[in-house]
C-alpha cells in the first residue's frame, strides 16, 4: 500500500497499490540472512507504523505470511482489509488482559503477551501494539531470524526473540523493538561481529559496502 484517500462524506476510498512477490514460507527459508535481517527490520518499522498511524493505534488481525509482499527485497503490507481502528472496549483491567479473541490457540501466551494492560476510558491502552508484537512473533520473527545467524549476533537475536514473545516482560513497545533491531542491522553492517585472524594487507571493506547496500538501500 502507497497511499490512500479517504473522504470527510461516506463515499469510495482511494487506494493506490504497488505488486510485489508473495511471501510463503519456503522462499523466506531459502532467503539469505542479510536478507531476513532485513525483513526483522521491516516488521519493526510497520509495527512502529501501526502504534502511531494517523488513524491512532490500529491492530493488524490477519498477521499470517500472506499479507505481505516482497517488493525490491523489502517487505511490504499488501492486504488492509483486516486492519482495526481503535482500541478494544473494556470495563476492567481484566478484560484488557484476557481478551475476547476466541481464535488465539495458544491462550497462555496471549495473556502473557497482554499482562499488565490498563482499561482507560473504557479502552484497553496499548492492547493493539501489544498484540500486533506478539503476532508478528508467531508469525515470521521466531520462524526465520535465528536460522543460520552469526554465531557472535546470538545474545542480540535472542533479546528480540525474547521481546516478540514476552512483550510485557520487559515493557517492550514497538519504538524499542525498532531501535533494538536497528541496533543489530548497524552492528551486522559495521562487521565488528565478524572473528576472523588479521593478516597484513586484507580488508573487508568492499564485504561491507555490499552489505550495507543489500540492508539499507
Amino acid at each position: 500500500v502507497l497511499g490512500s484517500c479517504v473522504p470527510d462524506a461516506v463515499g469510495p476510498v482511494a487506494m493506490v497499490t504497488e505488486l510485489g512477490d508473495p511471501l510463503d514460507t519456503v522462499r523466506l527459508l531459502q532467503l539469505s540472512w542479510e536478507d531476513r535481517l532485513r525483513l526483522a527490520l521491516g516488521i519493526a518499522q510497520i509495527l512502529h507504523h501501526l502504534a502511531h498511524s494517523p488513524l491512532g493505534s490500529l491492530s493488524m488481525n490477519d498477521f499470517r505470511r500472506q499479507q505481505f509482499v516482497l517488493v525490491g527485497g523489502t517487505l511490504k503490507l499488501s492486504d488492509v482489509d483486516d486492519l482495526g481502528v481503535g482500541e478494544p472496549e473494556c470495563e476492567t483491567d481484566m478484560d484488557c488482559v484476557i481478551g475476547s479473541d476466541n481464535s488465539v490457540s495458544d491462550r497462555k501466551s496471549y495473556i502473557n503477551a497482554t499482562q499488565g494492560l490498563k482499561c482507560s476510558d473504557s479502552r484497553c491502552v496499548g492492547h493493539n501494539e501489544r498484540l500486533n508484537i506478539w503476532h508478528a512473533g508467531q508469525h515470521f520473527i521466531r520462524l526465520f531470524l535465528p536460522l543460520s545467524a552469526p554465531e557472535s549476533l546470538e545474545p542480540h537475536i535472542q533479546e528480540l526473540l525474547a521481546a516478540y514473545a514476552h512483550p510485557a516482560s520487559g515493557g517492550w513497545d514497538s519504538a524499542r523493538i525498532l531501535g533494538a533491531t536497528q541496533r543489530l542491522v548497524a552492528r551486522f553492517v559495521s562487521g565488528d561481529y565478524m572473528v576472523y585472524p588479521r593478516t597484513p594487507g586484507t580488508s573487508t571493506n568492499g564485504e561491507l559496502q555490499m552489505i550495507h547496500h543489500i540492508l539499507i538501500s
